[in-house]
């Protein structure tokens, strides 16, 4: 019993950070209505510069190449704990401030996707930042708070686990009482229920987000400060650290301080104790266990409880990125399918290789425009099921010598039932809320399945025999040229005809349903559209597309290995889905071709002026910029949207010169009315 009570003790180190971190979030969702996935990067970002201003007295300023370092002692010095521990958490809370006022107050009124969108572009920003400023190699810390031992109940332990656990209780007292009895907490109740409502009495919403951003930005630099002697600090297990801290702010519903707090101490304590379970039950796996299972605990509690976030009474109304239209699907594939052609044959080598890594792109992004961008769904679990295609794959073709294109077609098959299961929680929660959970659900299969040996190979990943038909054979390389025409010509072959019924679906009665929902799902029920069954519906079309760029990604690689699957990926493919157009089939086409990590324009671009190691930054700031500018993406630019609708505009004016013109038929009551029957 001693032995549990000792890792209870010491699992209230990470879930105090959980807490903490949480904490914060509730704060930033109560006052903007946004939910910050870079919450974590503010806090990584903070421990750098305290680390820093320890070690040498520099202070690192949040951007690369240009000068960013401020010597704050002579001869590089260590600095003592008190200013670095002030100039540290100012150094944070200013950083928050400056993401408020320069990215997240212009999308107040802005959708739930551009708002997760804007956050992961900040998030990527900084995680990048640090890679290129710190490097990746792990930092540790002095202890901050005492650390003597105590003794309790014949076992001996830290004792800075129990001040942490304390600062958290004080905080979260701090926070009920301030929120409830102050005339501050009052008017940050009032800017969320009714913003209109606070502004015709003289509460400003946006002077009451900003400060309340202040505070959790203060909160995350400190969580950052407290968990450097605990853990090791490096750029992605600290930003990781948001994904837990998200399952405890939304088990509180982004609304309880007291339950957010004990959520969070209480994940860190489940994490600590299967650490122990591990080692007296052995038939449990041994890896992922501890990062896993909190995650599954959430996907659960959500998906059964129907525990939605509290609604906030925005001033204004939001749009969801516009959408497109196929006039022509069968000649725009075809036309598509020879210019694919014209590029493989004028391609060589490197450059080759990269077109076909956009092709494969291509398609994962399909997979987001069909669910979020016709659906509505946000999911930050999409390289989940590519992973997933890419692995059982591996073992149908190796273990089981199924042949191509079988094998492909059935490990795509195969992936549906976990897209079901991760739609599961989208018939009880949705938007941010549906966010949270996926990417919960995407840390979990992370640590859970990834890490299986078994399943993944381990570090040597699993290797993928090479597709063949008829004899013929279809890989990357024929042992003479690499890469071989042959194999871009499969690609295109297969996404070409993914995106053509993708956009037969956009066109179908089907696809009509899906838009209707993504619309208003409360209308489209009444208007007889079986909601439940067509969010499922996306979720397993949605896999299974997925699961089939996985494959596709298998046969290019030639071996398998987890680290492609690791959760931030998927943040990635929906940022640059997002950035090219997730509205539109052809945003999935720009996606592949300009902003894929390993794709023709940036390794044209690395060719010519070497910007790999910046391409998170660049991805980052352009989602942060698309989401202010023009949440439709690149494709409705090119699209010539706002010249086409000028046209139409002068065009209504000749025909109709009156100042009013005629009132339009309901038709899109008509066309729901055909869908029903």
């Amino acid at each position: 019993m001693s032995a549990f009570l000792l890792f209870v003790l010491l699992g209230l180190g990470a879930g105090s950070v959980y807490a903490l971190l949480g904490l914060g979030l509730v704060l930033k969702y109560r006052s903007t209505g946004v939910i910050d996935f870079a919450h974590g990067a503010i806090a990584m970002f903070s421990a750098y510069v305290f680390v820093n201003l320890r070690s040498t007295g520099v202070l690192e300023l949040p951007w690369p190449v240009i000068p960013h370092e401020i010597p704050l002692t002579a001869g590089g010095q260590a600095m003592d704990l008190a200013p670095a521990l002030v100039i540290t958490l100012v150094y944070g809370t200013v950083l928050g401030l400056l993401l408020f006022l320069g990215v997240y107050r212009p999308l107040l009124q802005a959708s739930p996707l551009t708002k997760v969108c804007a956050s992961v572009g900040v998030m990527l920003f900084l995680e990048a930042t640090a890679v290129l400023n710190f490097g990746t190699t792990s930092l540790a810390s002095s202890p901050i708070l005492p650390s003597e031992p105590i003794r309790l109940a014949g076992i001996a332990f830290p004792s800075d686990r129990i001040y942490l656990a304390g600062i958290v209780i004080v905080v979260a007292a701090v926070l009920l009482v301030v929120y409830r009895w102050t005339k501050f907490g009052l008017a940050t109740r009032a800017s969320a229920e009714n913003e209109t409502g606070a502004a015709l009495i003289g509460i400003s919403p946006v002077s009451v987000a900003g400060r309340n951003w202040v505070i959790a930005s203060f909160l995350a630099a400190g969580s950052g400060i407290l968990i450097t002697p605990i853990s090791s600090l490096d750029p992605t297990s600290y930003t990781l650290f948001v994904v837990p801290a998200l399952g405890a702010a939304l088990i509180g519903r982004f609304q309880s301080f007291g339950w957010t707090a004990v959520a969070g101490l209480g994940l860190g304590i489940v994490q600590s104790e299967l650490i122990k379970l591990q080692t007296i039950f052995t038939w449990l796996p041994q890896q992922g266990l501890s990062d896993g299972v909190p995650f599954v605990i959430i996907l659960i509690t959500m998906t059964l409880s129907a525990r939605r976030l509290g609604a906030r009474g925005n001033a204004g109304t939001w749009r969801n990125p516009r959408l497109g239209r196929p006039s022509r699907p069968l000649l725009t594939s075809i036309i598509t399918f020879v210019i694919g052609l014209i590029i493989l044959v004028l391609l060589q080598g490197s450059l080759r290789a990269a077109f076909m890594s956009s092709i494969i792109t291509m398609c994962i992004c399909l997979s987001l425009v069909l669910l979020s961008g016709f659906i509505g769904q946000v999911s930050l679990a999409q390289m989940s099921f590519v992973g997933m295609g890419a692995f059982i794959l591996s073992h149908l073709a190796g273990d089981l010598g199924i042949p191509f294109p079988f094998s492909l077609i059935l490990s795509a098959l195969l992936v549906v039932p976990i897209g079901i299961l991760i739609g599961l929680p989208a018939l009880r929660v949705r938007g941010v809320s549906l966010a949270v959970v996926t990417l919960a659900t995407a840390a979990a299969m992370d640590a859970l399945v990834f890490s299986n040996v078994g399943f993944t190979g381990g570090l040597g990943g699993r290797k993928v025999a090479p597709p063949s038909l008829f004899g013929l054979n279809l890989g990357i390389s024929d042992g003479k040229i690499y890469p071989t025409i042959t194999f871009g010509v499969l690609l295109l072959v297969i996404v070409v005809f993914v995106g053509y019924c993708v956009a037969r679906l956009r066109t179908s009665a089907t696809g009509r349903m899906m838009i209707a929902v993504r619309s208003n799902e409360r209308a489209a029920a009444y208007m007889g559209i079986r909601v439940a069954p067509l969010k499922l519906y996306g979720f397993a079309l949605s896999a299974f597309i997925a699961g089939i760029g996985g494959g596709l990604l298998a046969y290019q690689q030639g071996t398998v290995s987890s680290s492609s699957f690791a959760v931030f990926t998927s943040l990635t493919v929906l940022a640059i889905t997002y950035v090219a157009g997730i509205g539109r089939i052809a945003g999935a086409v720009i996606a592949g071709l300009m902003f894929s990590s390993d794709g023709l324009f940036v390794s044209f671009l690395d060719d010519v002026i070497h910007v790999g190691q910046y391409q998170m930054i660049v991805a980052g700031i352009a989602l942060a910029i698309t989401a202010i500018g023009n949440p439709n993406g690149v494709a409705s630019e090119m699209a010539g949207e706002k010249g086409i609708a000028l046209r139409i505009v002068k065009l209504r004016d000749r025909v109709f010169p009156t100042s009013k013109p005629p009132a339009l038929s309901p038709q899109p009551v008509i066309a729901v009315a055909k869908v029903r029957k």
